[in-house]
């Protein structure tokens, strides 16, 4: 569905993408993922027509033509596209009419408007949707035609349980009839859950790119803990790194930070901290996700801070 070669687009920042190669087969459910800054954005824009590369090229089902390929293609951009003096089955019929005829449309709207739990504020003008409603619109937007090709840029934001099933279940069924979605997010629940692949952008590099589940084994069944203490006994960090199924242990700013190959360590790990001065204050605990991969892979967490170009 899509083939990319030698893409690349620099900023004078030297932010940006590339050289990147990148195949986007029909049916799969890829998600872009990495830190601000890395590129995700860019990518998008550059899949979608919207950015010229400045080196490489790019085929969308076998055409090289942007203007061509646009009729394939469904953009959801990061910020909506709208016209508040219009309802939102206004604006969504709008945009389907670029691509598609009159009777089209009549069957289309309806159907993206229920699919994606819009068809109750369906009338309404859009000036007094939620900032929730306003990114399920910009998706019904890209998605109403339905395109071979989806292009999502950050699509969970903003979005409820409901928004986030429907978008999954919308995703499921694209997948189902041979139509490929590329998303950018670091939301790493709904990517797990929701995509068959996730491609890890660092510095504008592909840096893995796999699916979620083998991405996830590669840390094996590791355990997380944060352990709230007194400032001062991180003194006595190297405690930890002699109990038996601890992996790596770290503190900073108060929180001892401690990864667990065995769960037995647990109680271990409790017992030599509640041990320090002034005891253990409290303690959180979680199995890792996409975002600690990441940073395993990159040493930069999803979330770091920066300008996304």
């Amino acid at each position: 569905m899509i083939e990319a070669a030698g893409l690349e687009h620099r900023f004078r920042n030297g932010r940006g993408v590339g050289p990147i190669d990148l195949r986007i087969a029909a049916g799969e459910r890829a998600a872009l993922m990495g830190a601000n800054g890395a590129g995700k954005t860019t990518l998008l824009r550059i899949l979608a027509t919207a950015t010229r590369p400045r080196r490489g090229g790019v085929l969308w089902c076998g055409w090289t033509a942007p203007c061509k390929a646009r009729r394939l293609i469904g953009f959801a951009a990061d910020s909506e596209l709208e016209d508040v003096g219009l309802t939102g089955r206004q604006s969504i019929h709008f945009w389907c009419r670029q691509w598609t005829s009159s009777a089209q449309a009549a069957t289309l709207v309806p159907r993206i408007l229920e699919r994606l739990s819009l068809a109750g504020v369906a009338d309404e003008p859009i000036a007094g949707y939620s900032f929730g409603m306003r990114r399920r619109l910009a998706l019904a937007q890209a998605l109403v035609h339905e395109p071979r090709i989806a292009l999502l840029d950050e699509p969970t934001a903003g979005l409820d349980a409901e928004g986030l099933e429907a978008l999954q279940t919308q995703l499921a069924s694209r997948a189902q009839t041979g139509d490929a979605t590329l998303i950018a997010s670091n939301d790493c629940t709904f990517v797990a859950r929701a995509c068959n692949r996730v491609i890890f952008l660092d510095q504008g590099l592909v840096v893995a790119d796999a699916a979620p589940e083998t991405l996830l084994a590669s840390v094996g069944d590791t355990r997380r803990i944060e352990l709230d203490i007194t400032e001062g006994a991180h003194a006595r960090i190297h405690e930890l790194h002699n109990i038996s199924g601890v992996a790596n242990a770290v503190c900073a700013s108060g929180v001892v930070t401690v990864d667990l190959l065995d769960d037995a360590a647990l109680g271990a790990v409790v017992h030599v901290v509640d041990s320090w001065p002034g005891g253990l204050q409290a303690l959180r605990i979680h199995r890792l996700d996409l975002s600690d991969v990441f940073r395993h892979l990159t040493g930069t967490a999803l979330d770091s801070t920066g300008v996304q170009p």
